[in-house]
């Protein structure tokens, strides 16, 4: 089995994704030192029975479980980094980004009808009713599961689904959210058909995509990051700007975004979970729901136990993480350990330290920041006086209790994102800021508020 992050996606050699790159990593704070941590301080610190193995007693968030997998959505969204190594030092300039530096949806769309169109429902020629009516309008669905290629050498289960980006299928609550969003354009293209208020399929499909599109970017800063870095944080930078993440008219992906401070979903992993009524207390890669990239023979993930007020909850974010991902079954020959590799590929990466980046933030800001007691977490070495940044980051959720990031890796997730947003002129923020969600939702909130559970209110999966 493939995992991203570890082998390259079949088909995907540094030659070929020079030619498909849409952008390039970059630098968030270049004029800050690299801290250069000694790599044995590293092993120790991430290994299985080491600091930062939770063991038996894991902490619990006040975050729905839904938005760790929400949040891996966005990740595969943004970013896609086929080349780099843990093994020698990574310049970001020179790392390509396979996606778009935008919350396009280009992972659902892919490039549209016309240029992905083994993505969408073809009607047979002599089609009439709804198939005719939906024709080169439907993502395609199957059921519970996405579709798939029915050939396939590995075996009846292991089969290729049909979606933009292939690691949207690598684990079962993952593939079960792409599904959701295949079913939530649907339901959109639905409704816009009754309205008739369109004269061409091309002009529908468009309002249809924009409509998904901007409730998805609306759900990301109102009720997403909200929750993942705190509202204060978000007023402030929807209402004074960004400080840090300040590139319009380029935008970028920073590495001290993605290969720090967007890590802290690792550490909020829960197992085991429930994943529907014929399915509870499983693990998420156990032979109940399959390993990845297989067909769901699981059946259909029930939403209310990830988003809403049934929702199980997802892991406090810590320095923490499931012993289960500091010994990963499918490395071979490489560190099996999750939490060494991301400290491994911080150092790759030339990261600052934490310390030197929470300095620099209070300097821009000119406020005090709350800061991690370093002390309490026992970190082997000098890694307590100069913090790798991923970890500084997870240390830093010790501020809310676990309940959500602390300002270093909040102002760092939450200006990213909002500024992939504003930086994109077919985005909500960018072409029409005074816009709010618009759909209708049984029983939903007020005017204008829109959460993960209203999309799912509003979702016909039978569309």
């Amino acid at each position: 089995m493939i995992h991203h992050g570890i082998n390259t996606p079949s088909g995907m050699t540094p030659k070929c994704t020079h030619h498909q790159s849409q952008g390039r990593f970059r630098r968030l704070f270049p004029q800050l030192p690299r801290l250069i941590s000694n790599s044995h301080d590293l092993r120790e610190c991430g290994k299985k029975n080491g600091p930062m193995d939770s063991g038996a007693e894991a902490k619990l968030s006040n975050i729905d479980l839904g938005y760790v997998f929400l949040g891996q959505f966005i990740d595969h969204d943004i970013t896609l980094d086929v080349t780099s190594s843990l093994s020698s030092r990574n310049t970001p300039d020179d790392i390509n980004n396979i996606r778009t530096p935008t919350l396009d949806l280009d992972c659902i769309y892919g490039s549209g009808v016309e240029g992905t169109p083994h993505l969408y429902y073809h009607a047979p020629p002599n089609a009439s009713g709804k198939p005719k009516q939906i024709d080169k309008l439907h993502l395609l669905t199957n059921g519970d599961d996405l579709l798939r290629a029915e050939s396939t050498p590995q075996g009846h289960l292991n089969q290729v689904a049909l979606i933009g980006d292939p690691r949207n299928d690598e684990n079962r609550i993952v593939s079960q959210f792409q599904l959701l969003m295949h079913y939530f354009h649907n339901t959109v293209v639905n409704e816009l058909l009754t309205k008739g208020t369109y004269t061409t399929k091309t002009a529908l499909f468009e309002k249809a995509r924009e409509i998904v599109t901007w409730h998805y970017q609306w759900v990301v800063i109102y009720d997403f990051l909200p929750k993942l870095v705190g509202q204060t944080v978000v007023d402030d930078i929807m209402c004074n700007g960004r400080r840090f993440f300040t590139e319009d008219n380029s935008p970028f992906i920073p590495v001290e975004f993605s290969v720090a401070a967007y890590r802290f979903g690792h550490t909020m992993v829960t197992n085991p979970l429930d994943f529907n009524e014929s399915h509870k207390d499983v693990t998420m890669f156990g032979s109940e729901l399959g390993t990845g990239f297989q067909k769901n023979t699981a059946g259909a993930i029930n939403w209310n136990w990830f988003f809403g007020e049934d929702a199980q909850k997802a892991g406090a974010v810590d320095e923490k993480l499931p012993s289960e991902l500091l010994e990963l079954p499918f490395i071979k020959n490489a560190e099996a350990s999750l939490a060494v590799r991301n400290l491994q590929r911080g150092q790759s990466f030339s990261l600052p330290s934490g310390q030197s980046v929470h300095k620099y933030m209070e300097s821009v800001l000119g406020v005090n920041l709350d800061s991690p007691d370093m002390s309490m977490f026992e970190l082997p070495g000098n890694l307590a006086q100069a913090t790798p940044l991923w970890l500084y980051i997870l240390c830093e959720g010790s501020l809310s209790g676990g309940n959500h990031l602390g300002p270093v890796g909040g102002y760092i997730v939450a200006e990213v994102l909002i500024g992939l947003i504003e930086s994109d002129p077919h985005s909500f923020l960018g072409s029409n800021p005074s816009w709010y969600p618009e759909l209708k939702v049984q029983g939903s909130q007020p005017a204008g508020a829109f959460e993960m559970a209203d999309m799912i209110k509003y979702t016909d999966f039978a569309a």
